[in-house]
């Protein structure tokens, strides 16, 4: 039985906790509901920097911060942060009897607010120079197929934001969005691994009674009415990336179990799935083919991405319309449907044997409000059926629910013809 514990301290802030009794190691994290989906055309990127300027340990205004943090590495504790859409988090991992020095650090990063200016304009540069990175790689497609879906607000936004945000980006604004995000009962601190509970709950009040309570500020679920399309046609080199995406429902929807199995079937990067079989072995024309599901809150995406030569964008294109077309005509297969379970099954089980990666879901399910066991998960694959499956395949590739994003030198006019497989 996967058994959680849920408590609340006396200021808000929520405490999830999850007995892995075999293990040696645990792994703590603190999840924070703020991202790149609560910005706007001024802040976006902020999230991201105020990631970096929290974990960083060289600010001279914490010393305290970065003296716990050698002691910590010295016990071969692994730590880092990430931002995404609607949440940034911070994690460490390491020995069970590391705990306490783990979320003591956790609780400096949630009230670590005091940013020295020189330190500041270092990380911004180092910001900058990750943004620059990301916008030079085939690596922003996933994000910009989002884009496309959803528009350049809300979770359509891109999480790294500008670099000319970031330039001009003031203390005072890292503050702003800092006081009105940063607070206990937007924030859920997770602990998993060799754990005893109630150890566990005297050590977050011990170091996080202290955490002001505050309300969080009013944020706006923003979402573009129409999928559009993104094409960059400046990109050097004479290979480009598409990828085709479908806007979906939210993480706790029902039908987000079927959409795995079918992002499996139709794009999942071995040898037999669909796009892989058509694009790759049958004719060579490719040979990076995969797909991908993104899944909030309140709503998700799931798209196809192909790393192919420009010449052949627009064959690439037709049997990628050709295959939609297939799925939603009722044309699955028992043995498909079969294999891709058990691929999602098995995945997911391997990831979730990481304590880092199980950390890492429950985190996100925390953050989504969604109740999660193993148990739950493993029964809700294993419930995919072909009918539901096909219902949900002619519910969400329709033309009208399409976006395209390409990355490298193509003619639009001659692609958009092609984006129909009705």
């Amino acid at each position: 039985m996967y058994d959680i514990l849920n408590v609340y301290l006396e200021n808000g802030m929520q405490v999830v906790m999850h007995k892995i009794p075999y293990v040696k190691t645990m792994a703590c994290g603190l999840w924070v509901n703020q991202g790149s989906k609560y910005e706007d055309d001024t802040t976006n990127g902020l999230s991201h920097l105020v990631e970096h300027l929290k974990l960083n340990k060289e600010n001279i205004n914490n010393p305290k911060f970065k003296m716990l943090l050698e002691d910590i590495t010295s016990d071969g504790v692994t730590y880092n942060a990430a931002t995404t859409k609607e949440y940034t988090y911070f994690y460490f991992a390491g020995l069970s009897n590391t705990l306490e020095k783990c979320i003591k650090a956790l609780s400096y990063i949630a009230d670590n607010n005091n940013f020295d200016k020189d330190f500041f304009e270092n990380e911004k540069k180092i910001v900058d120079q990750e943004i620059s990175s990301f916008y030079s790689s085939f690596s922003q497609i996933k994000e910009r197929i989002g884009q496309a879906l959803w528009g350049d607000s809300g979770i359509g936004r891109i999480i790294v934001g500008s670099e000319k945000n970031i330039d001009r980006a003031s203390l005072e604004d890292i503050n702003e969005l800092v006081y009105g995000s940063y607070v206990p009962e937007n924030s859920v601190l997770v602990v998993v691994g060799n754990i005893d509970y109630d150890r566990t709950i005297e050590i977050a009040q011990k170091y996080f009674e202290g955490w002001i309570d505050k309300e969080t500020e009013l944020k706006k679920d923003v979402v573009n009415n129409e999928p559009g399309i993104f094409v960059n046609n400046k990109w050097n080199g004479e290979n480009c990336v598409i990828s085709v995406g479908f806007r979906t429902a939210g993480f706790a929807d029902k039908m987000r179990n079927n959409l795995e199995v079918i992002s499996k079937i139709l794009g999942d990067n071995s040898l037999e799935s669909r796009l892989v079989k058509e694009i790759r072995i049958k004719r060579g024309l490719a040979y990076t083919v995969g797909g991908f599901m993104s899944s909030y809150r309140n709503r998700g995406d799931i798209g196809f991405a192909v790393i192919c030569k420009q010449k052949l964008v627009a064959e690439v294109i037709k049997i990628m319309m050709n295959q939609f077309a297939l799925i939603r005509s009722e044309t699955v297969f028992d043995e498909e449907i079969h294999r891709a379970k058990n691929k999602y099954q098995t995945e997911m089980l391997l990831d979730l044997e990481d304590i880092s990666s199980q950390l890492k879901y429950l985190g996100k399910c925390c953050s989504y409000k969604h109740v999660f066991s193993i148990e739950n998960e493993i029964r809700s694959i294993n419930h995919v059926k072909k009918d539901s499956l096909l219902d949900t395949a002619k519910q969400i590739f329709q033309p009208n629910n399409m976006s395209i994003a390409i990355i490298g030198k193509v003619d639009v006019d001659k692609i958009v013809p092609l984006l129909n497989f009705n």
